[in-house]
């Protein structure tokens, strides 16, 4: 399991490194991924807003303005 979400993370900081916007990874990569276990949920941290991707392992992916996927 381990693996596919670290593959899963690769993919979308690639994406993200090549100027792809949120809206164009969750269509492109995340929305039918088996791994994601719902939609996007809005949250904050203390570098501002952030999106949380709920994964099947409990997990999740986020999404920020001043950083990389997690």
């Amino acid at each position: 399991m381990t693996d596919t979400v670290s593959r899963l993370l690769n993919a979308c900081n690639a994406e993200k490194n090549k100027g792809a916007d949120f809206p164009t990874i969750w269509k492109n990569i995340l929305k039918g991924h088996l791994y994601v276990a719902g939609p996007p949920i809005q949250d904050s941290c203390d570098d501002g807003p952030i999106l949380k991707i709920p994964l099947v392992t409990g997990q999740f992916l986020l999404f920020g303005s001043n950083f990389s996927l997690l």
